[in-house]
């Protein structure tokens, strides 16, 4: 008797026995796509905060200068 069998109490079809297969074979790459999601925001946010240091620099440089050094985010 198969999972999807005694899940349901009957015997499954050929599309159920496909979806329970996607949904054991899918698990491991929506794992996957989450962990490659984390990173890219982890990425972003240094990226950003780098930015913030390089403009921060650069106005701390250029302090008698008005204009801004680099463009801000509202530009």
């Amino acid at each position: 008797m198969g999972l999807v069998q005694l899940v349901h109490g009957e015997r499954p079809s050929v599309g159920r026995a496909l979806r329970a297969l996607d949904e054991r074979l899918l698990a491991g790459g929506r794992r996957t796509a989450l962990e490659n999601a984390r990173s890219a925001v982890r990425e972003d946010e240094e990226r950003a905060a780098a930015h913030r240091d390089a403009v921060r620099a650069l106005r701390t440089v250029g302090a008698g200068d008005t204009s801004p050094a680099l463009p801000t985010s509202g530009a």
